[in-house]
């Protein structure tokens, strides 16, 4: 399978960025996949990302393993880091290099769990993405899981930098934003538009069978101190030092602009009624 666009992950693997992914977990992010686990299923965690709840799965499958694919050399070595880390080292984990878009270095029906998390929101071609994933999931008993986050993202206060952030961001992801975003006061921004909340919609025109797609949602809510301070100073992070204000300019946000975007996450850091909550959606796809 080849793709006409280009398959890199828009937001970029500086650290600014995969700090905040390096904090996930398997409890975290893959709690609706934990009661399927069997000691020796096969695992591919598609995006892995840091690599943490890659090797946190490993503790699920002792007998098993759990493989970890992501797009770039620089994740993938961030990834081995992390699990060099570990005491112990889990000693079933393996990261490779690999592209979903172009075909995985697979056989067909060669694991029991495919798992993505925040991965399929950042594809163009979801489906196509969810159909190599069937290929290489286990017929009949075989499970595909995936979890998203799904648009409108939802702040308070939601001050005009953080408006600024959401449209420019989503831009960067997505392509075109809608004005909505932009200016939320003009219009109700309609979810499910390119988020998660379109995962079992993906997965149903991938090839499963909607009798056997189980949906679902968890929320995770940023509102303490610790965690609006964590959260403000890893966006601004990623704006100054990771690249992002510069993506943003190149689509056409101006200096002033993106200035308002890191004022805008510094005041919310800071602001004691500073509260967030992300909806993640949920599938479990089986095979």
């Amino acid at each position: 399978m080849s793709s006409a666009q280009p398959t890199t992950y828009t937001q970029g693997h500086d650290k600014s960025v995969t700090a905040n992914h390096a904090r996930r977990t398997a409890e975290q992010s893959g709690s609706f996949v934990l009661p399927h686990l069997k000691p020796t299923f096969k695992i591919l965690d598609i995006g892995s990302g840091p690599g943490t709840i890659t090797f946190g799965f490993a503790k699920y499958v002792p007998q098993g393993s759990v493989t970890g694919i992501d797009l770039s050399d620089e994740v993938i070595a961030q990834a081995e880091e992390l699990l060099s880390q570990q005491d112990p080292k889990p000693k079933n984990v393996t990261f490779k290099k690999g592209n979903v878009l172009e075909g995985l270095p697979f056989k067909d029906g060669e694991f029991d769990v495919i798992y993505t998390s925040q991965v399929l929101i950042h594809i163009h071609d979801p489906v196509t993405a969810l159909k190599e994933m069937k290929r290489v999931c286990k017929p009949v008993t075989g499970i595909v899981c995936s979890k998203e986050g799904d648009w409108p993202l939802r702040y308070v206060p939601y001050t005009r930098g953080l408006q600024l952030f959401h449209y420019w961001f989503y831009q960067m992801i997505h392509g075109k934003a809608p004005e909505e975003i932009r200016h939320p006061d003009q219009a109700p921004f309609a979810p499910g538009h390119r988020g998660g909340s379109l995962l079992h919609v993906w997965a149903r025109e991938a090839g499963f069978d909607p009798k056997r797609i189980e949906k679902g949602a968890s929320v995770q809510v940023y509102a303490t101190e610790e965690q609006r301070g964590f959260y403000a100073e890893g966006m601004v992070k990623r704006i100054v030092d990771g690249g992002h204000g510069e993506k943003f300019k190149s689509l056409g946000a101006t200096e002033e602009e993106v200035q308002e975007i890191v004022k805008g996450w510094r005041e919310w850091g800071e602001n004691v009624d500073g509260w967030t909550a992300t909806v993640d959606c949920e599938v479990i796809c089986h095979n």
